[in-house]
């Protein structure tokens, strides 16, 4: 069991390095292509479009993997059941972010950002939150059962189809055959549609994955309802979701006043236009690198879940 938690770690961790710095490559890219207007733009949008993935998402991965693993340690039949019902949860909460999310985009652009050029961004984002709702299910169905090549495969494809669709708009959207450029606001927005897509991508290839896992988990049983289902599955998520939803209003709140004093400040050097481009810089570049040796340690934790979860239920 140790040899197979630290493969499990040494993989998760190689990859997660991996993504951060395809990430940074791709921060670098948007910058020059965007610009610093458009790069603060961007990471406005992302403030709200993060609020609403936390909403969606927050709870349902740690539920996965903490109710799998105890179902998969009790029996085959109660284990199908519990991950029907963790679906169900998943995409209700993903299609309420989506509905929220959309919905609210242009009062969300225009009232808490101050800029309604996020608006179609966001809009357009709010599509790839049911795919991250499922996505988290799985994910916590495979840590459960100690594979992580999935996971670690899925988001490695999604990557690379993510900063594949941003390169090909971008670039498209720059060639002098096809006129005039796209304004900033179009651009952000094909950035973010870009990022809904890869997440239905990341998705399917899970679900494709699921499909051979699931006959070596659940074999040939039927799904069968598990104990208390509701109760339990509630108690990990109201804690966790109401606990990181507040946190990411916060750090919402927090992205919507950095660009408005520095509006007050720069009032003589351009203003909002100024005033946006230098938090793009600051978010968008800066704040990026100065935590990328944070994210080294998240899959060790994760990771750690469904040990510590066995083990208390054999005493």
């Amino acid at each position: 069991m140790r040899q197979s938690y630290l493969k499990n770690a040494a993989l998760m961790t190689g990859a997660d390095v991996l993504l951060r710095l395809a990430g940074m490559g791709l921060r670098i890219y948007l910058a020059n292509a965007l610009g610093g207007e458009g790069m603060g733009l961007y990471q406005l949008g992302l403030a709200v479009y993060a609020l609403f993935v936390t909403l969606a998402t927050a709870g349902v991965s740690v539920a996965a993997t903490r109710l799998m693993a105890e179902e998969l340690a009790r029996g085959r039949a109660q284990a199908r059941g519990m991950l029907v019902r963790l679906a169900g949860t998943g995409l209700l909460l993903g299609a309420a972010a989506m509905a929220a999310q959309y919905g609210l985009a242009g009062a969300a652009a225009r009232w808490w950002l101050g800029d309604v050029r996020a608006a179609g961004a966001l809009r357009v984002s709010a599509f790839g939150m049911p795919w991250m709702a499922i996505s988290a299910v799985l994910r916590g169905f495979f840590i459960a059962r100690r594979r992580v090549e999935p996971n670690v495969l899925s988001q490695l494809v999604e990557q690379s189809v993510r900063i594949g669709i941003i390169w090909y708009a971008l670039e498209w959207g720059n060639a002098p055959e096809w006129g005039n450029a796209p304004d900033v606001s179009a651009r952000c927005t094909a950035v973010l549609a870009a990022t809904a897509v890869s997440e239905a991508v990341s998705a399917c290839i899970l679900l494709l994955f699921y499909r051979g896992e699931a006959v070596r988990a659940f074999g040939a049983e039927k799904a069968r309802r598990p104990a208390d289902p509701a109760r339990r599955l509630w108690e990990i998520l109201w804690p966790v979701e109401g606990g990181r939803c507040l946190a990411s209003a916060l750090h919402t709140a927090e992205n919507m006043l950095v660009p408005a004093c520095l509006t007050v400040c720069l009032l003589d050097a351009g203003g909002r236009s100024a005033a946006v481009a230098q938090y793009g810089s600051l978010k968008g570049m800066a704040l990026p690198l100065l935590t990328f040796p944070f994210g080294l340690l998240g899959s060790l934790s994760v990771l750690l879940m469904p040990e510590i979860t066995q083990a208390h239920i054999r005493g």
